[in-house]
């Protein structure tokens, strides 16, 4: 599913204030698995999850998803690799302020490079299966914290992507917001998704079936 071989990212190469983020990093998740990578702030986890997000580049090594090489593809490949592989989720939940949730969620259907004309009712179908089919025509910015996760998550899985990557996806909610968040996280994976959390929070880690940690960049 994901192999990432030798990973090294540098940022800053080649100037006095060159930062060596990730270094000579290796690791695979199979197709199914529930995973969380953790470490401290600045341990160089949120920039992996950016690689493995095809959002960000790096400087050696190789990163492969579902066999294909990311590395010196175009853009627009890029761009579809995104769109219909992978379901980002954010800790800020990035939704559109003055969007609905159902706009919110039919973005990734918009960009899609296979039209559809049952868009609308797709973006239902992922709203009610996260329990916000009631809230499909809310402005987000009227949504409570854990409303908008919930809308992100149905974003994230409307186009059935193969992996789905979560920055810090309860990071800004209370406990028990978190822990229903963590409910879905893990019905989605029942449902056989690929699942990859990124967190500082060692309770939300030992909730994954394996943890990946990251120290200075490297696999601790």
């Amino acid at each position: 599913m994901i192999q990432v071989k030798n990973i090294s990212k540098i940022y800053n190469k080649g100037k006095s204030n060159a930062f060596q983020a990730l270094d000579n990093i290796s690791f695979s998740v199979e197709k199914g698995e529930l995973v969380s990578i953790v470490g401290t702030s600045g341990a160089g986890k949120s920039t992996l999850l950016h690689i493995l997000a095809c959002i960000d580049n790096y400087d050696a090594g190789e990163y492969y998803i579902d066999g294909v090489l990311i590395k010196n593809i175009s853009e627009k490949r890029l761009a579809e690799i995104r769109n219909m592989k992978i379901g980002l989720v954010m800790q800020d939940f990035a939704l559109v302020d003055d969007f609905t949730a159902i706009q919110n969620v039919m973005l990734p259907l918009d960009f899609s490079k296979e039209k559809r004309s049952d868009k609308k009712e797709k973006a239902m179908a992922a709203l009610r299966s996260v329990g916000m089919d009631k809230f499909a025509n809310n402005l987000s910015n009227k949504l409570s914290g854990g409303q908008k996760q919930r809308t992100a998550i149905a974003r994230a899985i409307v186009n059935d992507p193969d992996v789905i990557l979560a920055d810090e996806p309860t990071g800004a909610l209370d406990s028990k917001t978190a822990s229903e968040i963590m409910d879905l996280f893990k019905i989605l994976h029942n449902d056989g998704k690929t699942i990859i959390i990124v967190t500082h929070d060692k309770e939300i880690a030992a909730q994954c079936e394996r943890i990946i940690e990251i120290s200075d960049g490297k696999i601790v």
